[in-house]
């Protein structure tokens, strides 16, 4: 999909290497990076690059509850330039503040294309949004229209996609369609338990429709060969194994068929039985800072909303 003419608070090259998030916190943006991520019982790696090489129409967005024990991500793919990016990528970071201490990814979605539909700036967005919560260790995925992530289990080492069940709602042609859409849409969601080690993939399709000079794509198939000879790797080189493998299918190092962008997670469980002290901790915390003035519910690493 097309890139964006939208503004955002993230440097062109991040300068920090690792992001570790604290309560409440939300953290995005649509300009090219390349940087680890940690959060409760999680760690990961997002890669993001606009083909413009400035900002994109591929959006990502990670944000951890007021208990630090929902964490939330959402990579979106917009199909617009500039202003209609900015709107999305403003609805996204909203919502995701206003839900974050939900653990149903559906409630955003449906709420993110209810306003998407009724914006002056509607435009086709496909977006995956996943929850994971840390002392369950319970993983949760639904789609809007996006391809189906990719899960990694250690047990066997081997790499699955991660498909929805809608069958109780085949009566409704209105099932996980893009955002902005039909406003009516329905989003069902995968909900998985992970032990440590297992992985979660998500792209866009700046990776899998990445034309050789031939015309032909990248594709599932080469998409999962690269999976499978990198299993024992960790999540930041494989990142890396990835970008070079589209990079090599194109023939150029710079990308510019299209934005691309991967976000790899691994789960490594965390202390399950410290799931409840940890939430009275954090909120008794948060309240704390609030009462005598030392923080607020704004993270001060927080990522605006784009678009301003």
């Amino acid at each position: 999909m097309s890139t964006a003419e939208t503004g955002s608070s993230e440097t062109a090259v991040s300068p920090v290497e690792s992001q570790t998030f604290s309560c409440a916190e939300v953290w995005g943006g649509n300009r090219p990076i390349d940087r680890a991520i940690a959060l409760p019982g999680v760690r990961g790696r997002v890669y993001s690059s606009p083909c413009s090489g400035g900002r994109g129409g591929d959006i990502h967005y990670v944000s951890l509850c007021g208990s630090g024990l929902i964490s939330r991500a959402c990579v979106a793919d917009v199909a617009g330039h500039g202003e209609a990016v900015g709107s999305v990528s403003s609805a996204i970071h909203q919502l995701l503040r206003s839900y974050m201490n939900n653990s149903d990814q559906r409630r955003v979605l449906s709420a993110l294309n209810e306003r998407l539909a009724k914006s002056n700036h509607a435009v086709l967005t496909t977006a995956a949004a996943i929850t994971y919560v840390s002392p369950m260790r319970s993983l949760s995925v639904s789609y809007a229209g996006h391809p189906p992530a990719w899960i990694f289990r250690a047990q066997s080492a081997e790499w699955e996609r991660v498909e929805l069940d809608s069958r109780s709602l085949d009566s409704d042609p209105f099932v996980d369609l893009p955002l902005a859409v039909a406003d009516e849409t329905k989003f069902t969601r995968a909900t998985l338990r992970v032990r440590p080690g297992d992985r979660l993939l998500v792209v866009t399709d700046g990776v899998l429709e990445a034309p050789d000079p031939a015309g032909t794509l990248f594709g599932q198939e080469r998409l999962e060969g690269v999976l499978r000879d990198c299993v024992d790797l960790d999540v930041g080189t494989q990142v890396k194994r990835i970008v070079a493998a589209v990079s090599g299918h194109t023939g150029t190092a710079a990308l510019a068929h299209d934005d691309l962008t991967v976000l790899l997670l691994e789960f490594d469980g965390g202390p399950r039985w410290m799931g409840i002290p940890l939430a009275f901790k954090n909120r008794a915390m948060r309240l704390w800072n609030a009462i005598t003035g030392r923080g607020n519910s704004r993270s001060p690493r927080e990522s605006p909303a784009l678009g301003g």
